[in-house]
């Protein structure tokens, strides 16, 4: 498994490269009920077990403005992105209001709880996109579907507590922001 450092600062290039993706062998792609295709457990996967390291492209504000749909990106730091590298399975990760899956930090995602074999991989979309105006309908069919997903949600008090500290760092900090204080470990829970 590849050694994974922090991400650029925003003082960085604005378009630099960034790590590779990597996916746990315990999953593949296979259609989704809840959108196209999706990842899925083929083996148990424990609770905080690692399940991907997400890499690509970084890319600042301006260009991530620019680009077209489709494309999937989560924000590792305030005003840069990571584009994920769009041939790597990764990518298949749906979003869930009730996900399986969640932030250790910007770029490791890890297992909420314990997955089955057959489960299919999801985490809250909410939890790592910092583009306020980015909005998409969900159809997870969760019994705590939100309906619509924005990148806003992170002001959510339910979602907050739902999620501790398992948000994209920018996303932490504005909810650190928000309620006044700063977590001296932002990763222990």
């Amino acid at each position: 498994m590849p050694t994974w450092g922090r991400p650029p600062t925003p003082s960085g290039p604005p378009n630099a490269s960034a790590t590779e993706c990597w996916l746990t062998p315990s999953a593949e792609t296979r259609p989704s009920s809840i959108q196209g295709i999706g990842l899925f457990a083929i083996e148990r996967i424990r609770q905080d077990e690692v399940v991907m390291r997400l890499g690509g492209q970084l890319i600042n504000d301006e260009t991530l403005g620019s680009l077209a749909p489709p494309y999937s990106s989560l924000t590792v730091e305030k005003g840069l992105h990571l584009l994920l590298d769009p041939a790597h399975p990764v990518r298949y990760g749906n979003h869930s209001c009730e996900p399986n899956l969640w932030h250790r930090d910007a770029t490791t995602v890890i297992a909420r709880r314990d997955i089955n074999p057959g489960d299919e991989l999801t985490i809250d979309y909410a939890t790592h996109t910092g583009v306020e105006a980015w909005s998409m309908t969900c159809h997870c069919g969760k019994s705590l579907c939100r309906r619509t997903v924005t990148g806003n949600d992170w002001r959510l008090p339910r979602l907050q507590a739902a999620y501790g500290n398992h948000w994209t760092p920018p996303l932490l900090d504005r909810i650190e922001t928000a309620a006044g204080h700063r977590h001296a470990d932002r990763w222990n829970t």
